[in-house]
């Protein structure tokens, strides 16, 4: 009888479809209880429906900031700031912003241009002492720099090549950290970084006997100790790795780095159950970074904890939604739970399993084949294949990449369009590629202008129809790959160190004062080749090689010239 009363009161329930203001009040709720990544969602879901209520979006880039995402955070008030009339207190938000990721020329001027444009703005008091802390430091910086110009470099140094081991560009990391060593030989970070980069070329040798000079002076060196477990570890010395770890073990720390560092090692090594102790102390400092999450449900799943493996997954999915890593491992924990797989322990890398990277690829591939029709048949009918495609856009190859691009771009709707403006608002894309992805908008007639990260800053770009994009940077990578290919091809296979030595410190020069105008890369190219047979005494018809890269003979050993001088005085300080 109930059951029957129940199903009639079912029949009569109205279903309606809740406004933004609806979600926009249990976001705020969520927020009261601190609990920002369900805050996060029904924030979205706010925008989703309206749109162009701007409090809502300065909520969303609020939440954000608080939980570290500061660049993302960005992106919405820079988008506000474009909107008439502009929200002024965007830039005190973009301050914020910007100090959270320690770029404090650029947080000194959104907090200046805060000033200017809104002098009795709220947050006008706390911009001025923000400004004072900040001019405080530049002054104790510039004095610094004064007194010892050499320990600046090589901090300038250390930090690019830190900067292209974090993206995986071993050699030119190598390249730096060598130049920062050389000058400074005990600057522990560089060295150690130095060993890191040697590893991943693989040079396991000249890794290890990097941390060992380092531990014979700093027996207790966090990173020189984990390094080392690591290095003997993927050589096969597990006995040697257990030494170290041991080592590890007994080092107490707070620092967020280090106790960073040991958990990644203790994830590397296998070693589940510290592992999992570990990532809860670094999930205090650090509680919405995805990859921290994502080791942490890892280490659960290892320990066969599946339903908390499960809500670690979960939050990841609420901070970034479609996420298909996730949605991969839960899907497989799931089957694992219901007896279909068998239990094998997962690795701690925040992507797919091998096998599963070869599949999404084979399917990306089998949609760049079908025909128009069928392709567009595919997009309207769900999510699947966007997913999909954001999936390759994270992959580390410029032609799957490019030909993604292309594929999205096909489409010429709003989605398409949303896909290509988030994709050059990345921070960590190739100039190529970003280009790419500004001419294909600019095909499918969206609106400018459109705002793009290029050279490490938030800009404006219109474009001229049939105008090529010109970017600085993109033609700086391509001239010392130029005369690399070029002298590859004459197999001289061992030329690509020297090349990128000679151009990196052309690079650092320009840095410190400008670049030249660069009307023929070929002429720089053609320099490098040059300076590269000189210094290894092959032979070579200066004249010859001028025509083999269509320039001029004064073009090439004037660039030839101003390489030379650059190098001798980079290596004269050195020797001082």
């Amino acid at each position: 009888m109930a059951k029957e009363l129940f199903a009639r009161g079912v029949k009569k329930v109205v279903p309606f479809e809740q406004d933004g203001s609806f979600f926009y009040r249990k976001a705020k709720k969520h927020i009261e209880n601190n609990n920002y990544i369900n805050a996060l969602n029904y924030y979205r879901k706010a925008i989703e429906k309206d749109p162009k209520n701007q409090e809502y979006s300065l909520d969303l880039a609020e939440v954000l900031s608080e939980m570290g995402y500061h660049h993302e955070s960005n992106l919405i008030l820079f988008s506000l700031l474009q909107e008439t009339p502009p929200r002024t207190e965007c830039y005190f938000a973009m301050g914020c912003n910007f100090l959270g990721l320690q770029e404090y020329k650029k947080a000194e001027h959104s907090l200046k241009k805060y000033m200017e444009e809104d002098e009795s703005g709220f947050y006008f008091e706390e911009a001025q002492n923000l400004l004072d802390v900040l001019q405080s430091q530049e002054f104790y910086y510039e004095y610094i720099s004064e007194i010892d110009p050499q320990k600046n470099k090589v901090m300038e140094m250390a930090a690019k090549g830190k900067d292209f081991l974090d993206k995986g560009d071993y050699k030119r990391a190598v390249m730096e950290l060598e130049k920062a060593t050389s000058l400074e030989p005990e600057f522990i970070f560089a060295r150690n970084n130095l060993a890191l980069a040697y590893f991943c070329l693989g040079k396991d040798d000249r890794a290890i006997d990097i941390c060992l000079e380092i531990l014979e002076k700093q027996p207790l060196n966090v990173h020189a100790n984990c390094n080392a477990a690591l290095f003997h570890f993927e050589s096969g010395d597990k006995t040697k790795a257990a030494e170290y770890l041991e080592i590890i073990k007994q080092i107490k720390t707070d620092d967020p780095e280090e106790l960073h560092k040991i958990t990644i090692t203790m994830c590397e090594l296998g070693q589940h159950q510290n592992a999992n102790m570990l990532l809860k102390r670094l999930l205090q400092y650090k509680p919405y970074e995805t990859q921290i999450l994502h080791y942490m449900a890892i280490s659960c799943f290892n320990l066969k904890k599946y339903k908390t493996a499960l809500r670690y997954w979960d939050k990841i999915e609420k901070i970034t939604p479609n996420n298909t890593i996730s949605s991969y491992y839960k899907a497989y924990v799931k089957r694992v739970m219901d007896g279909e797989e068998k239990f094998l322990e997962l690795p701690y890398n925040f992507q797919v399993p091998y096998d599963e990277i070869i599949r999404r690829v084979k399917k990306i591939h089998d949609i760049l084949k079908l025909s128009k029709n069928e392709r567009k048949n595919e997009w309207k009918n769900g999510d699947w294949l966007i997913s999909l495609l954001r999936w390759g856009l994270n992959l580390n190859d410029v032609l799957i990449k490019k030909a993604i691009l292309s594929v999205i771009a096909s489409f010429q709707d709003e989605k398409a369009e949303k896909l290509l403006r988030e994709f050059i608002l990345r921070k960590s894309e190739r100039a190529e590629l970003i280009e790419e992805a500004l001419i294909l908008l600019k095909q499918m007639d969206a609106k400018e202008p459109y705002m793009a990260f290029i050279n490490n800053n938030i800009v404006e770009v219109k474009i001229k129809r049939d105008q090529v994009i010109p970017v600085a940077q993109n033609i700086l990578e391509e001239i010392p790959e130029m005369a690399v290919n070029r002298l590859k091809k004459q197999n001289y296979d061992n030329c690509e160190a020297d090349i990128y030595d000679a151009w990196e410190c052309c690079l650092h020069h320009w840095e410190m004062t400008e670049i030249p105008e660069i009307r023929k890369p070929e002429g720089w190219a053609a320099a490098l080749e040059l300076y590269y047979r000189i210094r290894e005494d092959l032979p070579v018809s200066k004249k010859e090689l001028a025509a083999a890269w269509n320039i001029s003979y004064t073009t090439l050993m004037k660039n030839y010239n101003y390489i030379i001088r650059l190098m001798d005085n980079f290596w004269g300080q050195i020797n001082l």
